[in-house]
């Protein structure tokens, strides 16, 4: 859903997580000890085993929709718009 909103050829991009994901881009998810999601999902393709995704991170999650928020996977801090 955020495909491009950052360019992929960039070197900073570390690309998708999850299952379809990169090496990079889930390692350093793993490695984390602050995670900023803005409108994500965190679903099991994402997540894959739910207990051991980003065990070190803090989580703050913000949507549009506060359903979405800790819906797979736990919060730290969270935010919604009215």
């Amino acid at each position: 859903m955020g495909m491009g909103a950052f360019p992929g050829s960039d070197p900073l991009s570390l690309g998708m997580l999850g299952m379809h994901g990169t090496y990079a881009a889930n390692m350093s998810i793993s490695s984390s000890d602050v995670i900023l999601a803005v409108g994500a999902r965190f679903d099991d393709r994402v997540t894959g085993k739910i207990s051991e995704f980003a065990p070190h991170a803090k989580i703050i999650h913000i949507d549009i929709d506060p359903t979405s928020i800790q819906k797979n996977v736990r919060v730290d801090i969270r935010s919604w718009a009215t």
